[in-house]
């Protein structure tokens, strides 16, 4: 193989595997935001935008918002009873535990999970 080559894989090699991927992280604390908003409007600057309905922040995690699409499709059902324990959570001040994939560098992240616990 020719130098020129190798350097190239070389140099991809470094670039693919430096790139940080996103992690699944949970959080838990208690909401001071809950938004919901139309289809398509989103949340977040364009560096840091995320795709989503439901948009929520917790007094632990200054900074940073978590946020679910509320379309119709076959996660609607999972994703409405997230929304309604959301609310339940947000009215009694109660604790929230939340699981989300969390990007390099972003402050705002993709909720995949929530729960309440005593």
């Amino acid at each position: 193989m020719k130098r020129s080559a190798m350097v190239v894989i070389a140099l991809f090699m470094i670039v693919v595997f430096t790139i940080p991927a996103s992690a699944q992280v949970n959080a838990r604390g208690r909401l001071t935001l809950l938004r919901v908003h139309d289809v398509g409007t989103g949340f977040g600057p364009p560096t840091d935008f995320i795709d989503v309905e439901v948009v929520i922040a917790l007094d632990s995690q200054p900074g940073k918002f978590f946020g679910f699409q509320l379309r119709n499709d076959a996660k609607l059902p999972a994703r409405q009873g997230m929304l309604d324990l959301l609310r339940d959570a947000f009215e009694r001040n109660l604790i929230v535990n939340i699981d989300f994939f969390q990007d390099p560098g972003k402050n705002n992240n993709i909720l995949f999970r929530t729960w309440l616990t005593k």
